[in-house]
């Protein structure tokens, strides 16, 4: 069991590293507009389908913690970037927490997701906007003080959390789809599954570590 945990989260969080070196990079070099919407979206959607196999306190946070080093191992060093994972990751954990909230046994189920997803998408970009403003007083951040930390928490929290609202509930209704079908090596997967999960994770970090090169 304790093997595929760890499996787990190297899975979720190369898949949620993938998306943030290669999306990320992609709209980086567009110059797109609040990078940071899109991003925590995915990352929001990709962690509640993983909740649903892993329901325990800290889950996301490690898979935060695997999704920044995936990140760090394939893509130019954002400080910034890097924080702002781990403080999503961790602040999915702690509103879940908080709330004690089952994602697919607790009834009126869909709309407490909706909830949930609001209120860590806006917990996590208002710890990510004070600790990069006046904690590390980055450069991009510091300067513009309390203007640039309202405008990333209530403009770009609030598109993200309408995103949120969305991404959990339909990431728990796919993780729930995919767990009645056996389809992750956490509780009772196939040896198939097991291996094709193994094989896809391993392609994924050796991407990165060639990247990285």
């Amino acid at each position: 069991m304790r093997r595929r945990m760890i499996l787990f989260v190297l899975f979720f969080g190369a898949c949620w590293g993938a998306v943030e070196a290669i999306l990320g990079e992609v709209l980086h070099r567009m110059d797109a507009p609040r990078t940071a919407v899109a991003l925590g979206i995915l990352a929001f959607f990709i962690l509640t389908v993983a909740r649903v196999f892993w329901p325990m306190p800290g889950s996301s946070t490690l898979i935060a913690s695997c999704a920044m080093l995936f990140k760090f191992t394939n893509a130019p060093f954002f400080g910034c970037h890097l924080l702002g994972i781990f403080l999503l990751g961790g602040a999915y954990d702690l509103v879940f927490l908080a709330s004690g909230h089952d994602l697919l046994t607790t009834r009126y189920r869909i709309a407490k997701n909706a909830l949930c997803g609001i209120a860590a998408t806006y917990l996590g970009f208002a710890l990510f906007a004070v600790t990069i403003t006046y904690v590390f007083r980055h450069p991009y951040w510091a300067p513009y003080g309390l203007p640039r930390v309202l405008d990333h928490v209530f403009v770009s929290g609030t598109l993200a959390a309408v995103g949120g609202a969305i991404a959990v509930p339909l990431g728990a209704w796919i993780g729930e789809i995919l767990k009645n079908r056996k389809l992750a090596p956490v509780e009772s997967g196939s040896w198939m599954t097991t291996g094709a999960m193994s094989l896809l994770t391993m392609v994924l970090w050796i991407l990165a570590a060639t990247v990285s090169l």
